[in-house]
């Protein structure tokens, strides 16, 4: 991957919907030479797909921290990568047994009963969990979130 590649995907990463033409553009390319590269990309693995995302006022979002027992961490890892509805994204960490998961869902309940279930099929193997719903997504450059002010405590101007 070369320098010319890297800006590609900045340029796709906000914006996965460009043309082939306007990523030649940009790049100072013809639109073949640009597909080529974005055809290379997807081959090599780089570019695993494109989303789409959607706004849901209604969507609550967890973040769910879960150490298991060495020998369990396989058994708990398995488990809540095939077996869990609501699951977005899964990460194991540095920190040695530790899973990092990204659940949303449109109800409390529904992501309760996915904490439970993952106590329950865990059992001994989990010696640790932590879940916490997130408040506010301040930067999410997959969900078209790139910007963040920070909101000010009054509508009114105090300066004289």
């Amino acid at each position: 991957m070369d320098g010319t590649d890297k800006k590609l995907l900045d340029l796709i990463k906000g914006n996965a919907r460009m043309s082939y033409q306007e990523i030649g553009d940009a790049l100072e390319m013809s639109r073949v030479a640009a597909k080529k590269r974005v055809d290379k990309l997807e081959k090599a693995g780089i570019i695993r797909g494109y989303n789409t995302y959607i706004k849901r006022d209604d969507e609550i979002t967890m973040l769910i921290d879960i150490m298991t027992t060495p020998e369990g961490f396989e058994r708990v890892l398995r488990y809540i990568a095939t077996r869990t509805a609501y699951v977005r994204q899964i990460f194991t960490t540095h920190k040695e047994n530790h899973i990092h998961m990204v659940a949303v869902s449109d109800s409390p309940q529904n992501l309760k009963y996915l904490v439970k279930m993952i106590n329950k099929e865990g059992g001994d193997d989990i010696t640790e969990m932590h879940v916490r719903q997130v408040q506010e997504v301040i930067k999410d450059v997959y969900g078209g979130i790139n910007e963040y002010g920070p909101k000010s405590e009054s509508n009114t101007n105090t300066d004289s």
